[in-house]
């Protein structure tokens, strides 16, 4: 049962360590990893050393997940990732607030040197995934041949 600090603190918005791990599809040592890597960084802690996370915890958490589970980033390659997002959304929050064309173009040039470098991340994975998939045709095929010419040794000696 929740204590009445963590139930105060989920009607704040912010939740528990084993409320957001359930809601997220992560274990708890998982978040509680991805903090000792400085990937996340909970809001607040409750009584006794209780994370409490809030809703762009969660989306953090979600995007570290997806970036760790479905396209397999390691984690120095996500806190790049994570780092440059974070830079980007800086950027643009002072793209909005100035007028001044000269500060508006050097904000919209590191704006495109943070997405280029994000690209070329994606790139050297996406290069090493497809030279993976390459070697693995290559030993199907490999093995398609021997199949076949063994194939043909059985139905040349049982005919013999």
């Amino acid at each position: 049962m929740a204590s009445s600090a963590v139930y105060a603190a989920m009607l704040d918005g912010l939740r528990p360590i084993s409320v957001v791990a359930h809601e997220v599809g992560l274990t708890p040592r998982t978040i509680r990893y991805y903090e000792e890597l400085g990937l996340i960084h909970p809001v607040a802690r409750g009584k006794g050393a209780d994370r409490l996370f809030d809703d762009n915890d969660v989306r953090r958490l979600r995007e570290i997940k997806y970036l760790r589970e479905v396209l397999g980033f390691s984690f120095t390659e996500i806190t790049e990732l994570l780092n440059a997002d974070e830079a980007r959304l800086r950027l643009q929050q002072q793209l909005g607030q100035t007028a001044n064309p000269r500060e508006r173009v050097q904000l919209l040039r590191m704006l495109l040197g943070l997405r280029e470098r994000r690209h070329a991340l994606i790139e050297r994975k996406l290069a090493r995934i497809e030279a993976a998939c390459r070697t693995e045709r290559e030993q199907i095929a490999l093995l398609q041949t021997m199949l076949a010419e063994e194939e043909h040794r059985a139905e040349a000696s049982s005919g013999a």
